[in-house]
């Protein structure tokens, strides 16, 4: 069984089709840039051509940026709060009939790595921590999802402004700080997030894993810590293996 999985983001979407048995992707993992504003209508438009220029009639899941209940965006941090205005169900019911499901991206990316990706074994309690434009928080117990728990808008314990206002990629961008220094700040939140959830095993995911041989000894864990393994596939994946357990199981 095939379906389709969208990650939506603040700069754009990425769209896959996956063989929900195996994991594996069919055809290649598209991505578009938005192209006009983020108002939802203009972005659902353009998702729903991409779907178009797939041909595609059936499941359908979905990422989003912000907390997601029974379908409807309670949130939309990035995006704008219009979106939690909108029914993006009914939107692209064209091309689900009815095989729809939606969840917080970070959320999704982590039903990626449980099922496809970093290996969660026997552990109880299982953080992602998704490094982006801001900090994806997503914690697994006994293999199932708590969703939209989003403590990357807690406040930091040390510093003003919530978590991810300083352990997001995207800060470390904008500030033009050193793996070194960015890690100081990550080991606070790191640190404090393992007090509060205390985890068995933590999976780091995003950009930043692209310097995991020099950012791992900068960095203190009592439990496990491991890199994410699909990247890019990790968000759509997701979103595809959600919408297969809630339909097609």
């Amino acid at each position: 069984m095939k379906a389709v999985g969208i990650d939506l983001g603040g700069s754009g979407f990425r769209v896959g089709v996956y063989d929900i048995a195996t994991g594996q992707r069919t055809g290649p993992l598209r991505s578009f840039q938005h192209r006009a504003s983020l108002h939802p209508d203009d972005v659902l438009l353009q998702i729903g051509e991409a779907l178009e220029g797939l041909g595609w009639n059936g499941p359908i899941g979905l990422g989003f940026p912000g907390a997601v209940v029974n379908n409807l965006i309670q949130t939309a941090p990035n995006l704008g709060r219009a979106w939690c205005e909108v029914d993006v169900e009914a939107a692209l019911s064209p091309f689900h009939g009815g095989q729809f499901s939606m969840l917080n991206d970070a959320d999704a990316a982590a039903e990626g790595e449980r099922r496809f990706g970093a290996s969660h074994g026997d552990h109880a309690c299982v953080l992602t921590l998704t490094v982006g434009t801001g900090l994806g928080t997503t914690v697994h117990q006994n293999g199932v999802l708590v969703p939209n728990l989003e403590y990357g808008r807690l406040p930091h314990p040390s510093r003003e402004g919530v978590l991810e206002a300083h352990l997001s990629g995207q800060v470390r961008q904008a500030e033009n700080l050193t793996l070194q220094a960015w890690s100081k700040r990550f080991q606070e939140g790191l640190s404090f997030l393992e007090g509060r959830i205390r985890p068995d095993l933590v999976v780091v995911s995003g950009g930043i894993t692209e310097h995991w041989s020099t950012l791992t000894p900068l960095l203190t864990t009592q439990a496990r810590l491991v890199r994410a393994t699909l990247t890019n596939d990790a968000g759509p994946l997701g979103a595809a293996l959600w919408v297969a357990s809630n339909h097609l199981d």
